[in-house]
């Protein structure tokens, strides 16, 4: 994962891109499911999305099971190989909680045992 003050200008030219083209397909896309409207209620999960609202499911793309964040009543998915380099970003409460033994990389994600919570 590359933070945004650390990208080139190219880097930052292709993630506005990628913006515009994600954001006018979805605008597309739900104004089509409402006969031309954009919706006045918009959920955030949608089964055409790769992983958003997809936790412990594989990925579309690399088949790794996609991880997810919590924060309050905020959930935000995501895929640890295609979108982080490997890197299994912290849960806040849960990676305080344990602290060095919090995985850090989906090697050691994977050879963890599964915690029930």
């Amino acid at each position: 994962m590359l933070q945004t003050q650390k990208m080139n200008d190219s880097q930052i030219s292709n993630l506005h891109n990628s913006c515009i083209v994600v954001l006018e397909h979805w605008t597309k896309t739900l104004s089509l499911e409402n006969g031309g409207n954009f919706p006045k209620k918009v959920t955030a999960f949608k089964k055409e999305m790769a992983v958003h609202g997809k936790y412990d499911e594989p990925c579309p793309v690399c088949n790794t099971k996609v991880q997810r964040i919590r924060y309050v009543s905020n959930e935000t998915n995501y895929c640890p190989r295609c979108q982080t380099d490997g890197k299994v970003l912290s849960d806040r409460s849960l990676s305080r909680l344990l602290k060095k033994d919090w995985p850090k990389t989906i090697e050691a994600l994977e050879e963890s045992k599964p915690i029930d919570l």
